[in-house]
């Protein structure tokens, strides 16, 4: 059984957005408002999406399998958003229907949408499917290899201040693992539970705390990320486009017309209300950095202070900017 190769062959032939990000990076206002664009469907937030190319970065699933599953999955998804089935309500939640910017219409497919309409829509209407991954840009290429030249990859850089001044808001530094609401996966290493995010980092980890640990997952993930981008083949990192947190919250028009260069299509009307309602845009305070580098820096040891200092000068280079550039000019 074990020479058995796993293939899909019926996919659908849709588009397909990935927005990407590492946590608290500002992904949820990108993906809402590309939801205004006519043909791309809700936000979604699916695990799957973040786990399947890590089991097969780890080896603890086949290539065949992998693909197989990251293309089922997005057919499926795709296919239960259409019909109804599997949508979000919740009022609250940023992948639920009704922060959106097409709201209407997923109440009228839990009524009205019948299978072979939901296919027939995808096909002729160019629908482009919609899935959100955490700190997938390092692991990429297993994500082309399944959905090849109708990816489009989106990953959003927030400055590492800003993410780890708010992932430790979030107590991301005690709560993996340790909390049952938390999914990221984590592993056993000599009894103790790390999380990937540290992946042969597992004695810093232990012994470091909390906001040491968010620095250091932070610029783990910041440098694999950039490998991930520069190990791709050319004719795929064209289909990755970069945008910045900080600039995108401060100049959003310009950042939005690059989105729908990126991808072919406009906005729609409902962005102008989502935009208001995310107080987009907005101005940074300039003492804002200052002051979480301070708080940041007041629970790090000399070593992590180091690290951290490196981490905001390499961001600052902001070597995507040239990538844009080269890809879109």
């Amino acid at each position: 059984m074990k020479n058995i190769e796993l293939i899909r062959k019926n996919t659908f032939k849709n588009k397909i957005i990935i927005i990407d990000g590492q946590g608290r990076s500002g992904k949820n206002l990108i993906s809402i408002l590309l939801s205004t664009v006519k043909k791309v469907e809700k936000m979604r937030l699916d695990s799957q999406f973040d786990y399947i190319p890590r089991y097969l970065e780890l080896g603890k699933m086949t290539k065949d399998a992998a693909i197989t599953a990251l293309k089922t999955e997005a057919d499926e998804k795709l296919f239960y958003t259409m019909i109804g089935r599997d949508v979000n309500f919740r009022i609250k939640d940023y992948s639920g229907v009704m922060k959106q910017g097409q709201i209407l219409k997923y109440f009228k497919r839990i009524l009205f949408t019948t299978d072979e309409q939901a296919v027939s829509d995808i096909e002729e209407k160019d629908i482009i499917f919609q899935e959100m991954t955490h700190d997938g840009l390092h692991l990429v290429s297993h994500f082309f290899e399944a959905f090849e030249e109708r990816l489009f990859f989106i990953h959003l850089f927030r400055d590492p201040v800003g993410n780890i001044f708010e992932q430790a808001k979030r107590d991301f530094g005690t709560r993996i693992g340790t909390d049952p609401r938390e999914f990221q996966l984590v592993y056993n290493w000599n009894g103790n539970v790390i999380p990937l995010n540290a992946l042969g980092l597992e004695e810093e980890y232990i012994s470091a705390n909390p906001t040491e640990r968010l620095v250091l997952m932070v610029d783990n993930l910041f440098r694999k990320n950039l490998n991930g981008y520069l190990n791709l083949p050319e004719k795929y990192q064209k289909n990755i486009l970069f945008l910045d947190f900080e600039d995108f919250v401060t100049n959003p028009m310009n950042n939005m017309q690059l989105i729908e260069k990126f991808i072919g299509e406009k906005f729609g009307k409902s962005s102008k209300r989502i935009m208001k309602r995310e107080n987009c845009p907005r101005v940074i305070p300039e003492n804002e950095r200052n002051y979480r580098i301070y708080n940041i820096k007041k629970e790090l040891s000399e070593k992590y202070t180091i690290i951290f200092d490196k981490l905001i000068e390499d961001y600052d280079k902001k070597v995507w900017i040239n990538w844009n550039e080269k890809n879109f000019n």
